[in-house]
């Protein structure tokens, strides 16, 4: 049995954001992907449901800023010496959606304190792969849908650029989440905010991973 099935919920941090207090943003591929609830066979995130289990809940990945889920989405790396690269292919075929919220909004970090309580530090789980988490999402999804509306963390990669909030697509009417612009989603590599980020870090290096 998972600590994420016997720790004391006493025990456990929680995360609140106050409604209207920040925007939230999304990279997203496929049409509908700023929205829509991915296909169960396509939920193999970090804290998607566990095989066996991939219709039991949808996960809406967002971030609270867009390098953060750039580097979620593997545009944004850094590498031996943190030499930091972002890959223009990749950037190429993702769309920004931005959102806000009306409601607070309420989330179970799988990080600090919390990481190891639910038995996700790193000598508590085997080395690679996203199983050890899917399974501790599905135990505290089971727990406590009913209160709590997702789960967040700060980006497990290097120089951790900003939090994630998986938040679960039945609670985007909790919060009262809602896009702020739309149908308009420039492309990454054409929003304002992504060049201007480039801009004030001109070390980061551009490179075209489809040429090597």
């Amino acid at each position: 049995m998972s600590l994420a099935s016997t720790c004391s919920a006493r025990d456990l941090e929680l995360e609140l954001l106050d409604p209207g207090s920040q925007n939230l943003v999304r990279l997203f591929k496929h049409p509908g992907g700023e929205w829509a609830e991915p296909p169960p066979a396509f939920r193999n995130l970090r804290v998607d449901p566990p095989a066996g289990h991939k219709d039991a809940f949808a996960v809406l990945y967002i971030g609270d800023n867009l390098p953060a889920v750039a580097t979620e989405c593997l545009i944004l790396q850094a590498g031996d010496g943190d030499h930091c690269t972002w890959r223009q292919d990749r950037a190429a075929e993702y769309r920004v959606a931005r959102y806000g919220f009306l409601k607070p909004a309420l989330f179970l970090p799988i990080d600090g304190k919390n990481r190891h309580r639910l038995g996700l530090s790193g000598g508590q789980r085997p080395w690679g792969g996203y199983g050890v988490y899917q399974e501790a999402a599905l135990t505290l999804h089971q727990r406590f849908h009913d209160v709590v509306h997702g789960l967040s963390w700060e980006s497990f990669h290097r120089n951790q650029p900003g939090r994630v909030f998986a938040l679960w697509h039945e609670h985007k009417t909790t919060i009262d989440l809602a896009l702020v612009t739309p149908g308009s989603y420039p492309r990454l590599v054409d929003d304002p905010q992504w060049q201007a980020f480039l801009a004030a870090n001109p070390d980061i290096e551009a490179i075209d991973g489809s040429a090597t």
